[in-house]
């Protein structure tokens, strides 16, 4: 269970326990997911926070390193309070102008575009919740 919490701030003033990512959508108004790094299920594309990156810009890097994306992140973000697991998320939503063919961690994952429908039900509940909110504020 997830419960969303919003914040207009760029920086962390919170805990620091929390992993950011992107909510990356294409004009024709798809979603993309990666893999978890073992493969074992559809997420966002995310990561640790950075000491000396802001979240915005490390958000920036994860979608370019895990999944090939670039594109416009919107400087408002939504946290997400993870009952379930030990890290909160912080997402910000990216809209994609340019997926990569090569990205840095092409081994190790699989990405795919795809409706938010069909998203829907490729990932676990916890992202479940994430996309159908984000959904609902972008779309």
């Amino acid at each position: 269970m997830l419960k969303i919490q919003k914040n207009d701030k760029w920086l962390a003033t919170v805990r620091d326990d929390y992993q950011v990512g992107v909510f990356a959508y294409t004009r024709s108004g798809k979603v993309v997911l990666v893999t978890s790094r073992k493969g074992e299920s559809w997420i966002l594309p995310k990561g640790n926070r950075a000491k000396k990156r802001s979240d915005r810009l490390q958000a920036k890097r994860e979608a370019f390193e895990e999944a090939g994306l670039q594109g416009s992140l919107n400087c408002k973000h939504y946290d997400f309070n993870s009952l379930e697991k030990s890290k909160n998320l912080r997402i910000y939503t990216m809209r994609v102008k340019t997926i990569l063919h090569d990205f840095p961690e092409k081994s190790e994952r699989s990405r795919i575009v795809t409706t938010f429908d069909r998203a829907e039900k490729m990932v676990k509940q916890e992202y479940l919740e994430i996309i159908q909110e984000l959904r609902k504020r972008i779309f």
